[in-house]
């Protein structure tokens, strides 16, 4: 599938690179999302009359998200405090949903899709470090920490 990139999409391409993904990734992730347009004449077109519109609106969203990175490199950790089990293990465990609500709870307005934890969801007491995808190049982490729940 050949798509026009509308933004900056992390792993793929800048906006305004002509793309060739697999046809699920298109259709499911980035024409949802307004990433891309198919790769059409008219389509081109259009994109080059808008092309300096798109480019103002992708440097205002790096501008937003280098700010949000600054402000969460300056928290020390996030700590949530759970019951355990006698094992030392979760009941459940922490996934990005969680760890995204706990971040806008403290101020810091992250969306689950921006956390990655690539080993999986959280499941024993321990400290941790997960990655923040902020934007397509404005990545960091933040320390998260796991203790049990006292009483």
């Amino acid at each position: 599938m050949q798509l026009i990139l509308l933004e900056k999409v992390h792993n793929l391409g800048n906006l305004g690179d002509t793309v060739t993904v697999k046809s699920g990734y298109g259709r499911n992730f980035l024409l949802p999302r307004g990433k891309a347009i198919p790769a059409t004449r008219e389509n081109l077109a259009k994109f080059e009359s808008e092309r300096d519109q798109l480019q103002h609106q992708a440097s205002e969203r790096l501008a937003a998200a280098e700010a949000r990175r600054e402000a969460i490199d300056a928290l020390e950790k996030v700590v949530f405090e759970v019951n355990v089990s006698p094992e030392g293990r979760l009941y459940g465990s922490i996934s990005a949903r969680e760890i995204a609500e706990k971040l806008t709870e403290m101020g810091y307005p992250i969306e689950k899709v921006e956390v990655d934890q690539p080993e999986g969801p959280i499941r024993e007491v321990g400290e941790y470090t997960v990655g923040l995808i902020l934007y397509a190049d404005v990545i960091t982490e933040v320390k998260v920490e796991v203790i049990e729940q006292q009483g």
